[in-house]
């Protein structure tokens, strides 16, 4: 039989569950923000459950298709110019600006072949913000959203600071004359077509715009990503410090974790798991795209390094050396950042099996305290990003990535220097 006290406290249980928070939208749009006005223009943004409209999925559809299609257009004209050109210098130069885009397109394509496993990792944040009834826990997951925020906007403000410093450069800098006292334009990205000549009107000037939007295409992909991650990375943080308040309060009870021992570890034990799910779900996410990164990284910044370095030497403009240095900080920023959420995620979620020591178990019944080792035991087990299953993101590999950078920069310039 149940009591009128134990009566009333499971009816309190079961009002709290099916309460949700009033404003869980407009915190669950601020969390995600970022993300979504990246993404959602360009088609990666997986539609809602209630988006089922034709005209919402044709849109969808076609979002992709031209996103696609600028991505490639730029892509196959840098490669037509690539096989044209014989200067090794000018190789170098549209090899790094071919590996960006190149790894820009694999990350979007990965990222459309994911929207099943992307969606279900949205729902699992907006669920959380739903039943996020506790003003204490939304307080701590709106500080944690505000840092996901962060880590996107300064993402988007290195990134596309530096394309649009790129996309000016035939804008503010003078035309070239050819021996024929022809002034030749230039576009921002090397192109060549085999059917039509893209230096004249009206031609040039439609080139020059595909070759923006494709710019804009392949760097919101860029950010959009790295915001994604920061941002379910952030929420995990979020949920693994309200679980770390409901572990304080395990021992003697409080306004956070209240009911018997059994309902509180209970609770505990729920929350853990929840959070573990979508820990998993997180990596089989992106343990491609973070693959992905790592040899952008890997690559772009031996090559960034050594055009800086050679235009330094030709005595090239300050415009265009500037821009190339600001790409090689964001490039160096951005792997930066995936390899400190990756960290990040790995500490806090080690957190929780030391929480669960340090709290005052001991004053516990043996037979409860038990319970805890299970926690304990899987926070052992390091939750974190891989590349590809075969490498941690974490700071660790972050100077990994820089020492091998560097060493096939030194092998780049020895036989550069032999030439």
């Amino acid at each position: 039989m149940v009591d009128r006290k134990q009566e009333k406290t499971l009816n309190t249980l079961a009002a709290n569950i099916t309460k949700k928070n009033e404003l869980h939208v407009s915190d669950f749009y601020y969390a995600i923000q970022i993300s979504v006005c990246l993404l959602k223009p360009f088609g990666a943004w997986p539609l809602a459950n209630d988006e089922t409209s034709k005209f919402k999925i044709v849109l969808h559809r076609a979002s992709m298709v031209i996103a696609t299609f600028l991505l490639i257009f730029i892509i196959v004209s840098m490669m037509l110019h690539m096989m044209k050109e014989k200067d090794v210098f000018l190789i170098i130069h549209l090899m790094c600006e071919l590996l960006f885009t190149l790894m820009a397109f694999a990350k979007y394509v990965l990222l459309l072949w994911h929207q099943d496993r992307l969606r279900f990792c949205i729902d699992y944040v907006a669920n959380d913000w739903r039943y996020a009834i506790i003003a204490e826990d939304r307080d701590i997951m709106l500080a944690n959203a505000r840092v996901g925020r962060t880590f996107g906007i300064t993402s988007v403000v290195f990134m596309f600071s530096c394309g649009t410093l790129y996309y000016l450069q035939p804008i503010v800098t003078p035309n070239l004359v050819n021996e024929d006292n022809v002034t030749v334009r230039s576009h921002p990205s090397a192109c060549e077509f085999l059917v039509f000549d893209s230096k004249v009107s009206p031609v040039y000037e439609i080139v020059y715009f595909l070759q923006v939007l494709s710019g804009i295409t392949a760097y919101s992909a860029f950010c959009g990503i790295c915001s994604l991650m920061a941002n379910f990375v952030a929420h995990v943080c979020g949920q693994c410090d309200v679980l770390i308040s409901l572990l304080e309060e395990l021992v003697d009870g409080g306004k956070l974790n209240s009911g018997s021992i059994d309902n509180r570890i209970a609770l505990i034990i729920t929350r853990h798991l929840h959070l573990l799910r979508f820990v998993s779900r997180i990596r089989n996410l992106f343990t491609e795209i973070c693959l992905v990164e790592f040899m952008n990284a890997s690559c772009n910044i031996c090559l960034l390094g050594y055009i800086i370095i050679t235009d330094m030497n030709n005595n090239e403009s300050f415009l265009q050396i500037f821009t190339y240095f600001f790409g090689l900080v964001s490039v160096i920023f951005n792997v930066f950042m995936f390899c400190y959420i990756g960290d990040l995620l790995k500490e806090r979620c080690q957190q929780i099996g030391t929480i669960c020591y340090t709290i005052e178990w001991y004053r516990m019944p043996s037979r409860k305290a038990i319970d805890l080792l299970m926690p304990i035991a899987i926070s052992r087990y390091s939750a974190t990003l891989t590349a590809g299953k075969m490498l941690t993101m974490t700071l660790t590999t972050f100077s990994d990535i820089l020492k091998t950078s560097m060493a096939y920069f030194n092998l780049l310039r020895e036989f550069s220097s032999r030439d």
